[in-house]
């Protein structure tokens, strides 16, 4: 498998994750040609720091079952924004208000960026929606 269809794999499912347990807003930026840091940024929205935790714990958890994990978690109490890295592809989900506040689609104006539709990302029939859906369930994750 390619480098490129790794990443791009990988971003289809953090989309198609993110958008099961009810994030919005979701958009990519293609950092391909501009960066060295990762091929994709994948951004969203959350309504309340509880949805933050359950988000970006689920989409650990979910990615991991699905053979990626994440090399790194930044997330404080507080902090109205969450990251995951998983290397080839970073996930950022914030509270509305910090989205437009660090405005990262702006600092990378430059590079191409797409809105994502929950229609164009369906999760895998393989996963079991009840359990993707349980943004209740404890967390696993202790975030620094």
């Amino acid at each position: 498998m390619s480098k490129d269809l790794e990443a791009d794999d990988i971003r289809r499912a953090a989309i198609a994750h993110l958008f099961a347990r009810k994030a919005q807003s979701v958009a990519t930026v293609d950092l391909r040609e501009r960066s060295s840091l990762c091929d994709w940024f994948v951004l969203a929205n959350c309504q309340s720091e509880v949805q933050l935790q359950a988000i970006l714990s689920g989409l650990r958890r979910d990615l991991r079952k699905d053979g990626v994990a994440a090399l790194r978690t930044e997330c404080a109490p507080g902090s109205r924004w969450g990251v995951l890295d998983f290397g080839v592809v970073i996930v950022h989900v914030f509270m509305k208000d910090a989205r437009e506040h660090f405005s990262l689609e702006r600092l990378w104006k430059d590079a191409p960026q797409e809105e994502a539709k929950p229609e164009d990302y369906p999760l895998p029939e393989s996963h079991d929606q009840e359990e993707t859906l349980d943004v209740g369930a404890e967390s696993e994750e202790t975030w620094s």
